[in-house]
């Protein structure tokens, strides 16, 4: 969405210069509030792996702001939701995608408010662009993510007046310039957790097996697949979002901000990748699995 965006800045400012641009070129967009949590259920995606083992929904199309003569995307913020469809786990999280001129941001952190006081996360980033540097300004797109409680989401929900929806605010810091201020409506994520329970209810009920043995081998951990960059063309994989207490990912010292790239040897580039190989292990056996950490690569053995 964002590149074709910023594509149409340069077109805009030839346009106005040329004196071909004249009065608005797109229809004005729905205020944010004033779109209800049925417009948001209705709209969200649903998206299935190729293995179908996961399914992703997203607001992603819920809602844009658009500026300018051209009606450029500068900002957008939305939820996403993955569900393991063996087992009904759910991980969330709010995606925001920064589109500014200047010199590179970096944005590094979330914080937002809960009940009990603000709390602060690590982003993830999902990608970066720089467009329009040969011919002008530089203009720079950031994609982030972090990851948050179902709980607080439907505790916000809850809070969902229908004709009178309030905003959720958050920050992201950057690592040098200005923060950046997000909101999500109410009835956005009202309208997002209605989709998931629609989704979720249809999916076949999970059983154990006659001898209660567990359905699969398990890490233990909440992620996200990230991609390579310029500066580490080897650092991709599956950023670790969140790790569960007791786990064997936990064991085995893997946290939070590490980047999953090998289990025994198989490259993990998706979350398909990492739940299969960690689904071919032997009971009681252990991988060697490869990770970075910030920029150091190493190895840590994970006993299942």
């Amino acid at each position: 969405m964002a590149v074709s965006c910023r594509f149409a800045l340069a077109i805009s400012v030839s346009l106005i210069v040329l004196g071909l641009a004249s009065g608005p070129a797109h229809a004005k967009d729905p205020a944010l509030l004033s779109l209800t949590m049925e417009h948001f259920r209705d709209t969200a995606t649903v998206k299935e792996d190729p293995l179908g083992a996961m399914t992703t929904i997203s607001t992603e199309n819920g809602f844009v702001e658009r500026r300018g003569l051209m009606g450029m995307v500068w900002n957008d913020e939305y939820l996403t939701g993955v569900v393991d469809k063996k087992t009904d786990q759910k991980t969330f999280q709010v995606h925001a995608m920064i589109t500014y001129r200047g010199n590179w941001r970096f944005y590094r952190n979330a914080s937002y408010p809960t009940s009990g006081g603000p709390r602060s996360v690590p982003l993830a980033q999902i990608g970066k662009e720089s467009d329009n540097c040969a011919v002008g300004e530089c203009i720079y797109t950031e994609r982030v993510a972090f990851t948050i409680d179902e709980g607080l989401l439907r505790q916000l929900a809850g809070e969902n007046t229908p004709g009178k929806p309030a905003l959720w605010r958050f920050k992201l810091i950057a690592k040098q310039g200005p923060e950046f201020a997000g909101a999500i409506s109410s009835a956005e994520i009202a309208g997002f957790l209605a989709r998931v329970d629609d989704y979720s209810h249809a999916l076949p009920e999970v059983k154990a097996s006659a001898a209660g043995a567990s359905l699969k081998l398990d890490l233990g951990i909440g992620g996200m697949p990230v991609a390579a960059t310029a500066e580490h063309p080897n650092r991709a994989g599956i950023l670790v979002i969140e790790v569960n207490r007791g786990s064997v990912a936990q064991k085995a010292g893997i946290i939070v901000g590490d980047i999953v790239t090998e289990v025994d040897g198989r490259p993990i580039k998706t979350l398909t990748d990492l739940q299969a190989a960690v689904a071919a292990r032997a009971a009681n056996s252990a991988a060697a699995i490869k990770l970075y950490r910030g920029t150091t690569e190493m190895t840590v053995t994970a006993q299942f």
